[in-house]
């Protein structure tokens, strides 16, 4: 069970971490939270936190940072803004990009499972 302590700081199993960015959203999984961070005081999408989602385990360790999952996916940037997460129908975490990559993840180990594009 997590505790939120404030905007910006979990508790989990007594492990307290803060974050740069406050904590949109918590999605739980049987293992793993998995936490969306965001600049809530500005409507500027530029203002925003890039690789803002992270899985944290039952136990309080960050099990990892969605950067190095999404890296060189788009030659471009190797950093994405996720402007949601979600728990799919099969229990995997469902991702989606303000540039519009959608990919469904495994929430504990970070492999991404599907991925597709959903802006024309």
């Amino acid at each position: 069970m997590y505790k939120k302590i404030n905007d910006f700081t979990l508790n989990i199993n007594n492990e307290v971490l803060n974050f740069d960015y406050k904590i949109k959203s918590i999605v739980e999984f049987e293992k793993v939270y998995i936490i969306l961070l965001w600049n809530i005081d500005s409507d500027n999408m530029a203002d925003q936190p890039l690789s803002n989602v992270y899985s944290i385990g039952k136990n309080g360790k960050v099990l990892w940072n969605v950067k190095p999952i999404f890296q060189n996916y788009n030659k471009y940037t190797d950093e994405h803004l996720f402007i949601d997460i979600q728990k799919d129908d099969n229990g995997n975490l469902q991702l989606q990009t303000f540039e519009g990559i959608k990919a469904i993840v495994d929430p504990v180990s970070g492999r991404i499972l599907q991925k597709s594009w959903t802006k024309g």
